[in-house]
């Protein structure tokens, strides 16, 4: 009896001590949530940020990390539809899928851009229907994302839910600070991009922007595309585009040579090494990129 009940006591500690495990999709969520979550938390990602989230694949070691969660968080808004329903539907973890308590998409808890009206179909590219998914790069955008984390970390483990809302309100301070550095830095002039990955940065700076390279999200522009929008932006004074290095460089360098305007290679997410590895890092890069 006493053997039973030294066991007893032994299992209990360890659930109590447990931490939760969390898999995020991407480095920045990853940094939401631990900053969150706190001690309570053990947060991986599944990418390392130099992967294009739209892209990705069902690989066994996420459908393995999956299978092993508590909860899953993703940016939402149909960025990782075209793989995360995948992973979670092999990892057969009926605790991470949609619709149970595990199942954390950030972005619910944010009011997104570009939101498209009328019929969407194919013909228009990769359109995201509930609106621009990049919002990671805004830091007050990324702040408010972390309602949704205190939300189910706090379902899934009630006892540490005061915790995980005095950890939030410390991020949302933090990122509201670094949003004022930044903005203290950010050289005011006007901008572009390949992709509409960087609207969100853009936005929250004030910067104006002179669109994107891109006429349809997810189709590389024609040749009359890139001398019309090259034009276009050397007329309009245009002093830099941005872009990532899933681009494509011939396409970029086209457009430079058209418009002699710079074009910069930066990430859009936070990378596992690098000159990126933290959400102050990547908005430090990124406010220096700007010439």
């Amino acid at each position: 009896m006493k053997q039973l009940l030294s066991l007893l006591l032994v299992l209990f500690s360890v659930n109590a001590f447990a931490k939760i495990k969390v898999v995020a999709t991407l480095p920045d969520i990853a940094e939401v949530v631990k900053s969150v979550g706190g001690d309570n938390v053990e947060v991986s990602s599944l990418l390392t940020g130099g992967t294009d989230p739209h892209f990705a694949d069902a690989r066994p070691d996420y459908i393995l990390k999956v299978n092993r969660a508590d909860v899953v968080c993703s940016v939402g808004l149909d960025l990782e539809i075209g793989w995360l329903p995948k992973v979670l539907e092999k990892a057969s973890n009926a605790k991470v899928q949609p619709g149970s308590p595990g199942y954390c998409e950030l972005g619910k808890s944010v009011k997104p851009l570009e939101i498209p009206t009328g019929v969407i179909n194919r013909s228009l590219g990769d359109v995201h229907p509930h609106g621009n998914p990049h919002f990671t790069l805004d830091p007050l955008k990324l702040s408010e994302s972390g309602a949704e984390v205190v939300r189910v970390l706090s379902e899934v483990d009630a006892a540490h839910a005061a915790d995980y809302q005095k950890n939030y309100d410390s991020f949302k301070k933090k990122m509201a600070a670094l949003h004022e550095q930044m903005k203290a830095k950010v050289k005011k002039v006007k901008v572009m991009e390949y992709h509409k990955e960087f609207t969100y940065f853009f936005n929250s700076y004030g910067l104006e922007s002179a669109g994107s390279l891109e006429e349809k999200p997810g189709m590389p522009p024609s040749a009359t595309r890139i001398a019309e929008v090259a034009k276009a932006a050397k007329a309009n004074n245009v002093k830099v585009l941005f872009a990532t290095a899933s681009a494509p460089h011939k396409t970029l360098e086209r457009f430079q040579e058209l418009s002699g305007i710079s074009v910069v290679t930066v990430p859009s997410y936070v990378q596992s090494s690098g000159d990126a590895k933290s959400v102050e890092a990547l908005q430090n890069l990124l406010v220096k990129s700007i010439p």
